[in-house]
């Protein structure tokens, strides 16, 4: 009897389907299973990805061969600054004032560095200021052998003078304060200042101009630069002159 029950077990067991093997899953859609991708199949989809790089890569190493022109022609330009002629003996950050009698105040001039400059041929040397940024002139005078620095009140980093000035167009006497960012540029700037005012005292005979009272240092000062500027009204003058006397001799001839 159990020798029955144990046949009949295993005919069971061996006839028991086994998944995949005896029956027709994915046989009737194509389907290959998971392992039994074809290699065609997968050979075709590589082509295809690289046919797709190869085009993207070409669109990108494609360059735009367009021209555009300009609707306006600009010329290049050489601007001059003034200071082609000059030598900088001193340049400093700094910070400068203007005192307006008017209002009984001080007012500020702008932020930008002060410059000593040198003249190459008449050796004379002018303090010269401009705002950074805009570049606009906030002081512009000869350092005259009469000027003098003095210690603002209270600070050992600003320096108060007077000077004939240009930098509006016009020669103003104007009261001037000018601070640095530390004493040592402060001192720094007195001594090139002072040696400045002594230099000019060979070049400049102060004593041969005349006064109008007081010391007149400021009012000296303002005659000489009118002189300046008549010289060279006479001068360019005298070359126009100069000029017409030679276009009139070439028609003569």
């Amino acid at each position: 009897m159990s020798e029955e029950a144990t046949a009949t077990s295993t005919e069971e067991v061996k006839s028991a389907p086994v998944f995949g093997s005896g029956t027709a899953f994915g046989a009737g859609t194509g389907f290959a299973g998971f392992t039994g991708v074809s290699a065609s199949a997968n050979a075709d989809t590589a082509a295809a990805a690289a046919e797709g790089d190869d085009e993207d890569g070409a669109a990108q190493e494609e360059e735009c061969q367009a021209e555009y022109k300009p609707v306006v022609q600009l010329e290049e330009v050489e601007t001059s600054t003034g200071e082609e002629d000059e030598d900088s003996l001193l340049e400093l950050k700094c910070k400068l004032y203007r005192f307006e009698a008017a209002n009984n105040e001080w007012k500020e001039r702008g932020l930008g560095v002060v410059k000593l400059l040198q003249h190459k041929e008449n050796q004379k040397i002018r303090l010269l200021m401009r705002q950074e940024k805009t570049l606009k002139i906030r002081a512009n005078h000869i350092v005259m052998p009469t000027s003098k620095l003095q210690e603002h009140t209270g600070s050992d980093k600003a320096w108060v003078w007077s000077a004939v000035d240009y930098a509006d167009g016009e020669h103003k006497v104007e009261l001037f304060c000018i601070r640095f960012g530390t004493p040592e540029k402060a001192q720094e700037f007195k001594k090139e200042f002072e040696d400045a005012a002594e230099s000019n005292s060979k070049l400049i005979n102060m004593a041969a101009v005349p006064t109008a009272g007081g010391d007149g240092s400021a009012d000296a000062a303002e005659q000489l630069a009118d002189e300046l500027d008549k010289a060279k009204v006479v001068d360019n003058e005298a070359a126009g002159e100069a000029t017409e006397q030679k276009t009139a001799d070439a028609k003569a001839k």
